[in-house]
């Protein structure tokens, strides 16, 4: 089960270098994101970062269409995974999305 809300991304952090364990190079990026949500309780607007998966590295900041997936994390808890962004649009342009692989 997925699910799609707005995010608005105001920073891409890159994090790169060689991991002491593997020895192996590493290319990560942490989006900071404000997200924009409706739950029982009205509006909630939640702050905080999300890991972008390899094929939305190079996405910039901006307001999305971001659709989630849970995923387990390496210690086993579940935490949310974007598996596409779709621009936000305010006007009726359409845009092709951009999606996870």
């Amino acid at each position: 089960m997925t699910s799609k809300q707005k995010l608005t991304i105001v920073n891409v952090i890159r994090r790169e270098g060689v991991s002491s364990k593997t020895g192996r190079p590493y290319d990560m990026r942490t989006a900071q994101c404000i997200l924009w949500q409706t739950t029982s309780e009205g509006e909630e607007t939640v702050v905080g970062t999300v890991t972008l998966p390899n094929s939305l590295k190079d996405t910039e900041k901006g307001d999305y269409y971001a659709e989630f997936a849970m995923a387990q994390s390496m210690d086993g808890s579940l935490v949310p995974r974007i598996v596409s962004l779709l621009p936000f649009a305010t006007s009726s342009k359409t845009v092709a999305p951009k999606i996870a692989q």
